[in-house]
């Protein structure tokens, strides 16, 4: 099975023809998608510490943060695979935790929903 960041840097790639951008000097493992005409951001890869998540573990998750419509987002969160986002406006955006069991299917429908709300 293929690592859920390559799966989904592959979906992004192949569905939007966006590839992840290195645009943290300090940081070479945030990747942020964007679209080509508006330049917005629809997705964003980073490796987080799960305390900094609210997770009783600290062991380091790969996340991408989404956007999300805030009564959406309000019933995806779940505490696990779905949190609030970080470093993002919680209201308006999502965390998905890559990390865990989530559904790559899930993961592709909001990716697809975090595409159009940045249009």
């Amino acid at each position: 099975m293929m690592p859920a960041r390559k799966r989904v840097f592959s979906y992004i790639g192949e569905k939007f023809g966006a590839q992840g951008e290195r645009i943290f000097d300090k940081h070479p493992e945030i990747a942020v998608f964007r679209h080509a005409k508006n330049q917005k951001w629809f997705a964003v890869f980073m490796r987080v510490d799960g305390g900094k998540l609210g997770l009783k573990n600290g062991e380091s998750l790969e996340i991408l943060n989404l956007k999300c419509k805030p009564d959406l987002a309000a019933i995806l969160r779940d505490g696990d695979q779905i949190l609030p986002a970080y470093h993002m406006n919680k209201k308006h955006w999502i965390s998905v935790n890559l990390s865990s069991k989530i559904a790559p299917g899930q993961v592709e429908d909001l990716i697809d929903l975090s595409f159009e709300l940045t249009r």
